[in-house]
């Protein structure tokens, strides 16, 4: 009998696979009827695929999941799905390239598009900020400080919603000139401590865009989305609309037994530490690329998923871009995400050979469901680790709104 030992995981959620409805579209490559199997060696059989189609869709619907999954391992798509609703007000349901708000996942492309400068020549991350930003108000502060949340920079969303008065909403230039206007003193001297920082990545976006002599979202999309074919992921700025990307998932929250649509936020204006769209189909692209180093050498991502030294010599559970965990001692590189109503999560476990991406739009925590899927998705390798279930040994989700 196939996977003997976690089996009921798929007798338990029968039930709710036959009384749960959800808007879903089954499109696993080599499940899906018109897609004959792949002539190289397969590192699944048809039946193992089977397997894992029908366990993890029974966990998602038991939980009543809204949104998009990818699951891939050895290089090969083991499961892709979608549930529910990217507009519950019309009831448009989610399909594999709906493009979702990724939230802090787009601090990886944010880090990686400094990356990219440094390759070129043109920046060191170990360069003072106001190198490139003359008028930065912090002259000892650099942009590795930036990259790895070792700034002490403070929240720049307290600074937008206490002094901004415009209509428009601010963008990134825009935070500049009110950490100008509106001095604020650091939370501890660069290099000393970690604390996560969405003004450190706003910041890094603007470097980009001093740097490169390009706006942020035409730097991504000529030099990673464009080439990859990422075709359902791009910058979104409410000051500028969307033009023809309007089938996107919209974020809600929970009100009684329905949901409330969020809308654009008052800091959407500004990209780098959120802003980005994209769908499962094309985050796993983005993932394959940084397999194959194809954007980057290989030395560059290493150092990428190294962790961040304090000036005391400690080290934190982050690199440039990517929070760092672990899982059955093998590595994993992730960012998890919120914003607006989107709860979005991007794991490569780099040891292991895997990788997992869910998206949702209903605000709702999607924590017990990624360590749920592990459990499944690795449940070969945890009986033989150990005889209890495998957890993280970090917290999942730090994040916040405002955070």
């Amino acid at each position: 009998m196939l996977f003997p030992a976690v089996l009921f995981i798929a007798l338990i959620g029968l039930a709710a696979m036959l009384s749960f409805s959800a808007s879903s579209e089954k499109i696993n490559p080599y499940l899906a009827n018109d897609l004959p199997l792949p002539t190289l060696p397969l590192p699944y059989s048809p039946d193992e695929l089977a397997y894992y189609d029908s366990t993890i869709t029974a966990f998602l619907q038991r939980h009543r999941f809204n949104g998009t999954v990818l699951v891939a391992r050895r290089g090969m798509i083991i499961y892709q799905d979608a549930f529910g609703y990217a507009d519950f007000r019309d009831r448009t349901p989610h399909t594999p390239d709906t493009p979702f708000q990724l939230a802090s996942i787009s601090k990886t492309f944010t880090a990686t598009a400094v990356l990219m400068l440094q390759e070129d020549g043109l920046l060191n991350i170990d360069d003072p900020v106001n190198k490139h930003i003359p008028e930065f108000p912090y002259p000892h502060m650099t942009i590795r400080h930036l990259l790895s949340h070792t700034s002490g920079i403070q929240n720049y969303m307290w600074l937008v919603e206490r002094y901004w008065k415009e209509e428009q909403l601010p963008t990134n230039e825009d935070v500049l000139v009110l950490f100008n206007r509106y001095p604020r003193p650091v939370n501890f001297s660069a290099g000393t401590r970690f604390e996560y920082s969405n003004t450190g990545y706003a910041f890094l976006a603007l470097v980009v865009e001093r740097v490169s002599g390009k706006r942020f979202s035409d730097f991504l999309e000529s030099r990673i989305f464009v080439p990859l074919q990422m075709t359902n992921t791009f910058a979104y700025n409410p000051n500028e609309g969307l033009g023809e990307r309007e089938h996107r998932a919209l974020g809600f929250r929970p009100w009684r037994r329905s949901f409330i649509y969020n809308g654009d936020q008052a800091h959407d204006g500004v990209m780098g530490d959120k802003g980005l769209y994209s769908s499962v189909v094309d985050l796993y692209k983005w993932d394959q690329a940084i397999y194959s180093h194809s954007l980057l050498p290989r030395r560059v991502w290493e150092q990428a998923f190294e962790p961040a030294l304090l000036q005391n010599q400690r080290t934190v559970n982050y690199g440039q871009g990517w929070r760092l965990q672990t899982f059955l001692d093998g590595r994993i590189v992730h960012h998890p995400g919120r914003w607006g109503g989107f709860r979005t999560s991007f794991k490569r476990f780099i040891d292991n050979k895997g990788t997992l991406i869910m998206l949702s739009n209903n605000d709702r925590d999607i924590t017990p469901l990624v360590e749920g899927m592990q459990n499944i998705i690795f449940q070969q390798e945890i009986l033989l680790f150990s005889e209890k279930p495998a957890e993280d040994t970090l917290p999942y989700e730090e994040e916040s709104d405002g955070s």
